[in-house]
This record gives C-alpha cells, structure tokens and sequence, in this order.
C-alpha cells in the first residue's frame, strides 16, 4: 500500500496543535480571526460535474441558481453592515451555471461598497467570449481554476465527466492563457488528482499547467480529498488512487473559526454558518425569506449563538465531526500573521458584529 506523504504531515500537523489549543484553553486565549468585510453569497448551486469525491450528487438542497433581483438584494444588504468582500464560490456547484452570472458581476462591479470578489470555477462550462469578459472585471481579486485528474482519463474518472467536457477544458485554458499577463495576480490554478498523478509534466493536461506556471500562474497541486461531512463513502471512490482525509482523527476542542469568518448566503436565501462542506444547510442561522441579514448575522439571533455556544461546549453536529477543515479558535494559524489578520476573544467578536449596522471594514 503506498502511502501519501501529505496525509502523513497533515496528521502530525494535527496532533502538534493539540497541546497548543488545551494550553490556550487553559489560560483563556480565544483566537477568533476577524475578517468583518467578507461574506460568501452563492450565485448557483448547480454543477455540470458530478466528481466522485463530491457531495453535489448527494445532496438535499435545491440546484438552483439565485435570481438577479434577489441577488442585488443581498449585495446591499451586506454592503450595509459593513461586507466589502463577497467569495461567490458555491458549496457544491459552479457559477458559471447560472445563466445570468455575467449580470452579477457587472452588478458587483457598478456597485461603490463592493471592493472586490473571487470564486473559483472548474472552467468546463465558459466559452471564448466569457473568457474574454473575465479579463475586464476590475474587481475581481482572484479565480481560481480547479482542475480534477492530470490526463482526460483520470479526469472522466474523478469527475465522473465525459471526454468532450474535458477538451472543453482544455480548450478554455488555452483561450485563457495569453491574456493572464493582463490581470497579474488574479488567475490561480489548484489541481486534484490521485496518487499515481506523474511529477512530472508528462501528459498534455500537465505539460498545459506547466506552461501556466510559465506565465506566472500559481498552481498548486494536492492528492488529499475529505468526506464532505460524511457524505462521502469509501465506496464512491472505488477503483480511483485517493486519500481521504479521516475527520474524527481531528482534534476538536472549541468553537471552529469558520463560523465567525464562513457565513454564507446560499442560492435558496438560506443563511448557514459555515460555507465549507454543509451543502444542505444543517447549520443553518435563518432566512432571508423572513428576516433581514442584519437580524441574521447578529448577537440577537439565538440560533448563530446558540452554534457557537455549543461548540464551546464540545457538542459537534453531524457534519462538523465529520468536516477536516475545522479550525479551532485556540489555535494561533500562520495564515493570520501572513495575511495579517487580526484576532480577539469571542466576547470582543460579538461586540464588533453588534455594531455592524453599520460597522466599519477591518
């Protein structure tokens, strides 16, 4: 059996925080990273992909793709309490399923309380001319291109695709990659693949990525998956080389940090706390159906705090023993001091979500 170096290192990162998280514990240091200005709004919860790994064919919710009206709607509503940032990367989906995307970014784009936005996409669904559009978007701060198998037969394998998709792909990064020079900075490549993926740019996916990195576009490799909260059974990915990351090896102690920093604004006007594998909302915090985001995202929604309170306690829901992205808030990450992101205790947190109507962008 071959093992994977990465999920080795991720365990032992794993098992070096715990003496960190039960010492800050100790002494009551809470680490909530405040990242105030940026909220996840998702334009489309459908996908053209049904990946192996993947909790899209599995899951409850609606796919559907949010209304243009609706969606100006909760732009300002945000805008109002102080979002300056909006990730529109949907939980299981892709944006450019939705007809009407190029709408809302032109919406993002005239609108003076939005500073930027990202998403990421798995560009098999673009054509030339959306390609083309991408580059005038001032606002926009990154995309990130995920790219799934390193050959068009592990790519139909991973993705559960067809050959025709990924020419389409193919034919979408070479539309793509003479005009990154405009936007420098903005376009990011993250390919998943499984273990026998070659070092080496050996295939023409490959030898296409390597020209990217040419051209000054990160690319990052990974070969671990997760269970997309449980979702995901070893019997999904038969027949397929993929590591999958073992949630409940993950120490958990505390409330996770997503859920001051990963409210998301899913297609249906459902509010969840966490935008990261909850794809049929189970943490859900209310509705914006019913009740104003600023009700919501507040100090006086009980059903926010009543979350966080209960991780406090060390009751975990279904998919939050099952997530590996949980981050917990008596862990001090290299991302806050690299990306300069400031943190305070739980106590200081709700005082700044008290004043976020209007609220100042930290």
């Amino acid at each position: 059996m071959t093992i994977n170096p990465a999920l080795v290192a991720r365990y032992g990162r794993n098992l070096a925080s715990v003496v960190e998280i039960n010492a800050n514990r100790f002494i009551g240091r809470e680490i909530v990273p405040l990242q105030t200005d940026t909220i996840a709004i998702e334009p489309s919860s459908a996908c053209n992909l049904k990946c192996s790994f993947c909790a899209y064919p599995k899951k409850d919710s609606p796919k559907i793709s949010m209304k243009n009206d609706r969606f100006a709607d909760y732009v300002d509503q945000a805008v109002a309490m102080g979002y300056r940032r909006f990730h529109l990367t949907p939980s299981t989906g892709d944006i450019f399923m939705d007809r009407h995307i190029f709408d809302k970014l032109d919406f993002l784009e005239r609108h003076p309380g939005v500073r930027e936005y990202m998403f990421y996409t798995n560009f098999t669904i673009s054509d030339a001319e959306d390609t083309a559009r991408l580059i005038e978007l001032k606002k926009l701060k990154s995309m990130c291109i995920s790219v799934y198998g390193h050959d068009a037969d592990s790519f139909v394998k991973v993705a559960k695709s067809s050959h025709k998709i990924y020419l389409r792909l193919m034919r979408n990064l070479e539309t793509l990659l003479p005009l990154v020079g405009q936007r420098p900075g903005v376009f990011h490549v993250a390919i998943r693949s499984t273990r026998d993926m070659p070092r080496g740019p050996s295939t023409d996916l490959l030898m296409m990525l390597e020209r990217y990195k040419d051209a000054g576009v990160p690319v990052k490799r990974s070969r671990l998956y997760h269970s997309w909260g449980g979702k995901i059974a070893p019997g999904d990915l038969d027949g397929l080389e993929i590591d999958v990351v073992d949630a409940k090896s993950i120490y958990k102690n505390g409330a996770c940090s997503l859920l001051f920093t990963g409210i998301q604004i899913m297609s249906t006007g459902f509010v969840h706390a966490c935008a990261c594998v909850d794809v049929d909302a189970t943490l859900q915090i209310g509705d914006l159906n019913e009740q104003p985001l600023s009700e919501i995202v507040s100090t006086r929604n009980p059903l926010y705090m009543g979350l966080i309170e209960e991780q406090q306690r060390g009751l975990f829901r279904g998919v939050c023993q099952e997530c590996s992205f949980y981050k917990s808030i008596y862990h001090s990450r290299s991302q806050y001091r690299k990306e300069s992101i400031p943190t305070r205790s739980i106590a200081e947190f709700k005082v700044i979500l008290d004043g976020k109507s209007p609220v100042q962008a930290v």
